[in-house]
């Protein structure tokens, strides 16, 4: 019989002896006779000796035994001891034992269900604690002198256990970053399992890289009568595994068996971004102030940066979210949160990232996101053969919106005329210099991407980066070092090449976003090539007296497009434009849209 509920072949139980030495411990500790094995029922003195408890009593027997063992477990985690490692085992196995023995008895499965997802909560956490697992080799339990592991076994998953770095329960606090957490009860305890994202992703991968997992700790299906050794000896130390922990993708695997009843696999699909988010700095101001810097917050590099979400997987196609100004990546979070559940976009999407220092140069962010873009398609498909893969969606949110266009249109001089009066190669230069400044004014459209969404994007600039705030934010950017020296060089080596407002500094993206900027208003009549579909979502909460309606920060006369496809209009400010329910819905219904032409299905 099969256990997880599911097309695939799974790996099948391992016999279940327990082990003796620590579990003795464990049980004298916990007041619990060790001649009494899990799942045992005490004999009754007054008895008939012709009578044998049912399984239903047996059943309730494991589950109060498996509650004692819990307790008692909880309270050795308190004090730090290892020990709690093979108590919370036992808790487990008992808990399994009373749903196999009598599984469709609901008041017992339920109780015993939650006991199970407790003991191995607290299973996992005194594990990591006291370094005794390691995803590739498994869990190990028992004395040192006799240590067993239980293997990790991956079921449905994109990784296999050699690329695990870490089994996390499910965070029992959520983020402000996420609006709804999306969870699903059952059987079974919710876990991010953190790759070991180097090798998973290689340059791609992003500073930590989760994706949703369900741990189901498997012992062997018990006997209807109790083994009479173990009556008479207890547990019994062997060599052998004696349970494996499975990790079940819950997109893929939406059931067990448990005798013969399907009971659904818990889960909680946002548990791999809030795990990300909290390796994340708090907001995104140290980019913008100083970019390129090198901070201590745990996984903020402000250099700019490709990210894959998830483990790459053939076949999808891969949605690039792009961040505004003073944002990070996580601020996509709560969309990719609530497109996740939607199903096609478990199937035949992939969520990539781009991180970029939004102080910095904004044409040189724009380069290095063309250059990535094509690097990762050509490792993720040296063949050319897979077409999701050209079939590329762009999603930008304000300034993210414009690096969005500028991967879709060819730049021809546009761009270089607006900054310099003479033909660029007639310019002295190193090659250094050279070939940064040709990347940001010369390039082609990526022809793999084929749709972009521009969300509350400042096409036509925004006032607020006229006004005070504007200016004195933008003299207070800390510009990168090498950019400004190669900036520096390029204009003292060439005198009088260069307009007044570019020769005096490398501009901010502040600077690039006033209304009068002429490389805003270069890329504003440069359009897309004629096979890539632009979309416009706009915020219109906000009246002002100055520009009429917008966002408090973009008008929508900036944020309109020509040629866009389709334009919804957001009853949203700025900052929550992209978290609006209507927005998510038209972001799902354009890739419905999209998927639909692709071919890919």
């Amino acid at each position: 019989m099969k256990f997880f509920v599911s097309e695939q072949s799974r790996h099948r139980p391992h016999t279940v002896p327990a082990i003796a030495a620590e579990f003795a411990i464990v049980m004298v500790i916990l007041g619990v006779a060790f001649c009494q094995p899990v799942g045992a029922v005490p004999i009754n003195p007054m008895a008939s000796p012709r009578q044998e408890p049912s399984l239903h009593d047996r059943a309730k027997a494991s589950v109060s035994q498996a509650k004692t063992l819990l307790l008692g477990s909880n309270t050795i985690a308190q004090k730090c001891e290892p020990r709690a490692i093979e108590g919370y085992f036992a808790a487990a196995q008992a808990a399994w034992n009373a749903i196999w023995l009598c599984p469709d008895s609901r008041d017992v499965v339920d109780e015993a269900s939650e006991i199970y997802s407790q003991s191995l909560r607290g299973l996992l956490e005194s594990a990591s604690k006291h370094g005794r697992i390691d995803p590739a080799r498994g869990i190990l339990i028992g004395p040192k002198w006799g240590r067993v592991v239980i293997p990790i076994v991956t079921q449905g998953l994109p990784v296999d256990a050699s690329v695990i770095e870490a089994v996390l329960p499910a965070p029992l606090e959520g983020s402000a970053r996420i609006t709804r957490r999306h969870t699903r009860c059952g059987f079974g305890l919710p876990v991010a399992v953190r790759t070991k994202a180097k090798l998973v992703s290689g340059e791609f991968a992003p500073p930590r890289q989760s994706i949703a997992a369900t741990a189901v700790l498997r012992f062997s299906i018990p006997l209807d009568k109790p083994n009479k050794l173990s009556e008479l000896v207890g547990l019994v130390h062997a060599d052998v595994s004696p349970a494996v922990l499975d990790l079940a993708n819950p997109v893929e695997i939406a059931r067990v068996q448990i005798g013969s009843i399907k009971n659904p696999l818990a889960a909680d699909f946002t548990a791999p971004l809030l795990d990300m988010l909290a390796g994340m700095p708090k907001s995104g101001l140290n980019g913008f102030m100083n970019p390129f810097s090198n901070s201590l917050l745990v996984g903020e590099q402000t250099q700019p940066r490709l990210e894959m979400l998830e483990p790459h997987q053939a076949g999808r196609i891969p949605v690039v979210f792009i961040h505004g100004l003073v944002s990070d990546e996580g601020t996509w979070f709560d969309m990719i949160n609530e497109l996740r559940m939607w199903p096609p976009f478990h199937r035949y999407f992939e969520p990539w990232v781009f991180h970029y220092p939004t102080g910095s140069g904004f044409l040189h962010s724009s380069a290095v996101l063309r250059k990535e873009l094509t690097a990762a398609v050509a490792i993720c498909d040296p063949q050319g053969q897979d077409s999701a893969l050209r079939h590329m969606v762009m999603v930008g949110h304000s300034l993210g919106g414009i690096h969005a266009k500028l991967q879709v249109i060819d730049s021809g001089v546009e761009l270089w005329n607006a900054v310099a009066c003479v033909p660029f190669e007639s310019l002295r230069m190193s090659e250094k210099a050279k070939e940064e400044f040709r990347s940001q004014f010369f390039f082609e459209a990526r022809p793999f991407i084929r749709r972009v969404i521009c969300i509350a994007t400042p096409h036509r600039g925004s006032t607020i980066a006229s006004l005070g705030i504007g200016r004195v934010s933008s003299m207070m950017v800390k510009k990168p070092q090498e950019l400004v020296e190669l900036h520096r060089e390029m204009v003292d080596c060439n005198p009088g090449a260069f307009f007044a407002d570019y020769s005096k500094g490398l501009p901010t993206t502040v600077d690039i976003l006033q209304p009068n900027s002429k490389i805003l208003q270069a890329i504003e009549h440069l359009h897309p090539r004629c096979t890539v579909a632009m979309h416009s979502v706009i915020g219109n909460e906000h009246q002002s007296l100055t520009s009429g309606p917008g966002d408090c920060v973009v008008s929508m006369a900036s944020a309109k497009t020509s040629g866009a496809v389709s334009e919804l209009i957001v009853p949203a400010t700025h900052v929550r434009v992209h978290h609006h329910p209507l927005t998510i819905d038209e972001v799902e219904a354009i890739l419905t849209e999209h998927l639909r032409g692709s071919g890919v299905q």
